[in-house]
């Protein structure tokens, strides 16, 4: 390729990265920072909203649906991707997926539990890994909209909008820079910086999942599994906390095996030459700095604030 070609490419890449930066930007004002702003008005206003969590939560699972649906539905438009590219059939062995989701499963609860104890010494409050823009409130656990949104609504929302769309969208410069950059988007769109951690490993790793098979039908599965984990953690009652203790023991165990016995393939994604550049050019751009600093700014105002 000739230096003209590598400069049209550039300048194409630039323009590229620009409209996914304006599509970003779309879902941190919808999906987090105006539901936010909503919120803090109705606690402002004493509204009765708040007392009513099936209409409160009603209300937020709107937001959080076409906040989240619109921007990445008119990404998709915008970059001709088609919804098969990356809901294909799966061509893959139940054990294949039973050994990726168990190695998924060890690593992001190793991290949330690291993550957890390193700012706990930092005097920020630990939370369990939640959904973008849902929090493990023990008050609305038992509330069947949170529930619903937290264990199918959300997994389904954001496995199309990050490893489905996002991800097609940048990959186009190079499936590991598609799979990194999309997993700091995701982890960035969590509420709290102790979720930062956690977020980002099981963003990667379910990246690598959808392109190693081209389809987001087993990231969506492992992640439903994986709040649904989560999920029992907090409803269990603590006379039988002791058995969930032996069995993420039994989980760690059965990943270490599957590990060292071969039997869990390491997912490797192929690097471009031109990744590099790719990475320069699409945090320089100014909308995506923008979506990125709208990011951190809601994590800054939901730590404070709260």
């Amino acid at each position: 390729m000739d230096k003209k070609a590598r400069k049209v490419s550039k300048r194409y890449a630039k323009h590229w990265f620009s409209a996914v930066g304006i599509f970003l930007i779309m879902y941190t004002l919808f999906v987090l920072l105006i539901p936010y702003v909503f919120h803090l008005y109705l606690v402002e206003v004493d509204s009765s909203i708040l007392k009513d969590t099936y209409l409160y939560y009603g209300i937020y699972f709107l937001m959080l649906q076409f906040g989240t649906l619109i921007p990445f539905f008119l990404m998709r438009k915008t970059f001709k991707i088609k919804i098969r590219s990356f809901s294909r059939e799966v061509k893959a062995t139940f054990k294949d997926l039973f050994v990726q989701s168990i190695v998924v499963f060890t690593i992001c609860i190793g991290m949330i539990y690291a993550s957890n104890i390193i700012f706990s010494y930092l005097g920020v409050e630990p939370k369990l890994l939640s959904s973008i823009g849902l929090t493990f409130d023990d008050a609305n656990l038992s509330n069947v909209l949170y529930v619903f949104m937290l264990l199918v609504a959300t997994p389904l929302i954001e496995e199309y909008a990050f490893r489905g769309v996002l991800i097609h969208s940048l990959s186009k410069y190079g499936k590991g820079f598609a799979m990194y950059m999309s997993a700091l988007i995701y982890a960035l769109a969590h509420l709290n910086f102790v979720e930062f951690i956690p977020s980002f490993a099981m963003a990667y790793l379910l990246g690598k999942i959808s392109l190693r098979y081209r389809s987001i039908i087993p990231t969506i599965l492992i992640h439903i599994l994986f709040n649904v984990f989560i999920y029992a953690l907090c409803v269990i009652p603590s006379s039988i906390t002791q058995y969930m203790a032996y069995g993420l023991v039994a989980i760690v165990g059965i990943a270490v095996y599957l590990i060292l016995s071969g039997r869990y393939e390491f997912i490797k994604i192929q690097k471009t030459r031109n990744e590099k550049t790719a990475y320069m050019l699409f945090l320089s751009r100014p909308t995506v700095i923008i979506a990125i600093a709208l990011m951190v700014a809601d994590t800054v105002l939901f730590m404070f604030v709260n």
